[in-house]
């Protein structure tokens, strides 16, 4: 993005005709507007995020509300209003069906209300002008909006729900109530889940990691970058250190970074706004490779826009083997993988990634990450020959030195300085132990998939002798521990031996599918898949914990497990959701549907040249306190003010200084959404990958940028 250039832009939009928003991004203009009762700022990012540390400038659209008892002389009828939330993706012809018109107009006004009271709705075919379904009666407010314990509403509005699931026909449509307005274009389309993966997808593409991203693949283009690493003895992220001490100063003085040796590290995925590559990142290889061994009709070679889409293997599997290649090629002699590749500090906000001056070192391997890594490139060689052939002997060969090696442990020395103005140099030990135990869920299912893989029973001999300890142990971790962890081996039939283990597991999960139903169902107005407003887990928010793609992958899972419709109803009913079914009317997702995320923290779109933000990354987006730099830069430090915004609409974007909402992980947000769009894939409508819009040439051209009611 081109971050130090602001021109200030204007917008203006009614709601209905006697409600209109009016809104700038100059300062000057925005401190008038402040006098006036429906004013309300909105927190856009940073004006310059590459700027020094503490100068950074909050980027502000200022809203103003306006209300009269005439009709606006401008106002359209015939012009989309933001009133109406519809699923811009589109929605699925066999799914439920609901559009919904509702808004918050800032404290002062509060929840818009219709001037005269709403007595009928329309869905309208867009292409002929001719009325598809019509209702002679007000659209539905179903769940009152529910409020926190102190009192802030968790949308701010009455939301109306308008149900045309009835129409299966594809086709554009619009909705319409007389005498309010009517929504934007949106489609019925079989081809629309597709459409959406095809952009998750292009999110994760954009964060490999030691490849050139070029045309025609993507229009954010970027050369091949972290091509090697040092091999270092720092342990991937698991196991106590004592006295307590930083990664990042671990890795600095206890890595070779001269005479060390350098392995090829092309593959992986960045993993947010930085350069690492992190344990976690085995979970993409898992979902992906998960939902096309439970939906494999749905995936083909060719589907995505990728370099390898002409290799006879579905894209879908090209995309989770480049989360195996660095670790195959950082596999030690003895067998162990070190799964994390990592640096000394985090990368300044102006850095490029394949400038990057910062050293990386590969960690050493332990028994866990082996582990993990032996289960995950098993799972891939299941799902393909040529896959078999490249990763089945390097699995074998984790696994072994997973169930030979003892627990490590090692004493590094950290210097640190001392002192106030007269600081000294000091040397600290800090000692780390592996954790005693192996991980039971990567042992059984490194033991599942080798077992499958080349016949031998032997390989589940350890879970089978401690049966009922290991299945204790899994059940108390369940919770925690993704959706899809076990699917794809269930997706191909899983050992009779282990089935109380995966019994007690099918359980839990189940339990909590049934829970993220009702959810759907009654929760709130917008059918999100969340707690409801008054339960103990409502508040955990952040990180996107309450991104409704990954709640939903506990569905896909039910459903794989049961058959049952409830649970793929309640699938498409998250994507509505994610797709602008929601209180701000914006997709969850940069570059998918109409109105979508334009800034977010992203090192790569910082330096690009391009001013708007690379497509397909999803941003944690919700916490359910504003964000304390929020009420700082943009309240004046008023939190009493800032606590008005309704929970729903919190997102407090500053980008760097807002990590729990404005940041990301590959592995958290943007591979759950693929492998859920991909589950909902209808194979029997197959087109090729449309070619992408050219970026906007600024980030105030995009509807996202603005207040959205």
């Amino acid at each position: 993005m081109t971050a130090c250039v602001f021109v200030a832009a204007t917008m203006l939009r009614f709601l209905d005709p006697f409600t209109c928003v009016y809104q700038t991004d100059n300062a000057a203009e925005g401190a008038k507007l402040a006098s006036e009762p429906g004013y309300w700022p909105v927190p856009q990012g940073l004006v310059d995020p590459c700027a020094e540390w503490g100068k950074w400038k909050p980027r502000v659209v200022h809203a103003v509300f306006r209300l009269q008892d005439e009709p606006f002389a401008g106002y359209d009828p015939d012009r989309p209003s933001p009133l109406f939330k519809v699923n811009q993706v589109g929605y699925l012809p066999g799914a439920p069906k609901y559009a919904y018109v509702g808004a918050w107009l800032g404290p002062a006004f509060g929840a818009w209300r219709p001037k005269n009271p709403m007595s009928a709705w329309e869905l309208v075919d867009a292409t002929s002008g001719s009325v598809a379904l019509r209702r002679d009666e007000s659209p539905v407010l179903r769940v009152p909006d529910g409020k926190t314990k102190e009192g802030v509403p968790f949308a701010g509005e009455d939301t109306y729900e308008m149900d045309f699931s009835s129409v299966t026909n594809a086709g554009m449509y619009f909705v319409r109530i007389p005498g309010v307005g009517r929504s934007e274009n949106f489609r019925i389309s079989a081809a629309s889940a597709e459409d959406a993966f095809r952009v998750h997808m292009l999110g994760l593409y954009q964060k490999r990691c030691g490849i050139a991203k070029s045309e025609p693949y993507t229009h954010w283009t970027s050369g091949a970058c972290h091509m090697t690493a040092v091999r270092g003895i720092f342990p991937p992220d698991e196991g106590g250190l004592e006295p307590k001490a930083k990664w990042f100063e671990i890795i600095r003085d206890n890595t070779d970074w001269q005479g060390g040796e350098r392995v090829n590290a092309v593959g992986g995925w960045h993993d947010a706004a930085d350069y690492d590559r992190r344990p976690m990142h085995l979970y993409i290889v898992n979902d992906l490779c998960a939902v096309y061994l439970m939906k494999p009709q749905n995936f083909y070679d060719g589907q995505l826009s990728l370099p390898e889409n002409a290799n006879g293997i579905p894209d879908v599997l090209d995309e989770a083997e480049w989360g195996l290649r660095h670790l195959l090629a950082a596999q030690q002699g003895d067998g162990g993988v070190g799964t994390w590749i990592e640096t000394t500090a985090h990368p300044d906000p102006g850095s490029v990634a394949e400038r990057d001056k910062m050293q990386y070192a590969v960690s050493r391997a332990t028994r866990r990450s082996s582990l993990m890594y032996a289960a995950h490139a098993a799972l891939a060689a299941r799902c393909h020959p040529k896959f078999r052939e490249k990763y089945l002997e390097s699995a074998k060969r984790a696994w072994n030195f997973a169930m030979s090696a003892r627990p490590g442990e090692e004493v590094f020395s950290v210097k640190r300085e001392k002192g106030g103005l007269f600081k000294r140099a000091e040397i600290v030990s800090v000692r780390w132990r592996e954790d005693a135990d192996i991980p039971v869920e990567y042992l059984v299912k490194a033991a599942v998939n080798l077992a499958a893989l080349t016949g031998d029973d032997s390989y589940l001999e350890p879970v089978v002798r401690d049966m009922k300890k290991l299945t204790e142990q899994l059940a108390k971790k369940t919770w925690k521990l993704i959706p899809l962890l076990y699917a794809g081996e269930r997706a191909l039939g899983l050992p009779e031996s282990l089935s109380p283990l995966f019994s007690r597991w099918d359980k839990a999960k189940l339990n909590t599918a049934k829970q993220i139903c009702g959810q759907v169902e009654g929760a709130y107005a917008y059918r999100a898949p969340w707690w409801r407003p008054q339960e103990g887990w409502v508040n955990a928010m952040g990180f996107g914990h309450s991104h409704p793609l990954v709640r939903a992958q506990n569905l896909m899972f039910a459903h794989l497990v049961t058959g049952e419709r409830r649970y793929l109803d309640a699938i498409a009913l998250s994507a509505d959701f994610h797709n602008g079914c929601n209180p701000q009317g914006s997709t969850l997702t940069s570059g998918l549907g109409r109105v979508y995320p334009v800034a977010f923290l992203d090192l790569p779109s910082y330096v690009d040249g391009i001013a708007e933000y690379v497509p397909g990354i999803t941003p944690y987006r919700w916490t359910y306190v504003v964000p304390r730099k929020v009420v700082e830069l943009v309240f004046g430090g008023d939190r009493a003010k800032a606590s008005k915004l309704p929970v729903w609409r919190r997102w407090g974007n500053l980008e760097c200084l807002t990590a729990a909402s404005s940041e990301y992980t590959v592995w958290e947000t943007v591979a759950p959404a693929a492998s859920v769009m991909g589950y909902l894939i209808d194979p029997a409508v197959k087109s090729p990958p449309a070619a992408r819009p050219l970026p906007a040439e600024r980030l105030s051209d995009l509807p996202g940028y603005w207040m959205l009611p």
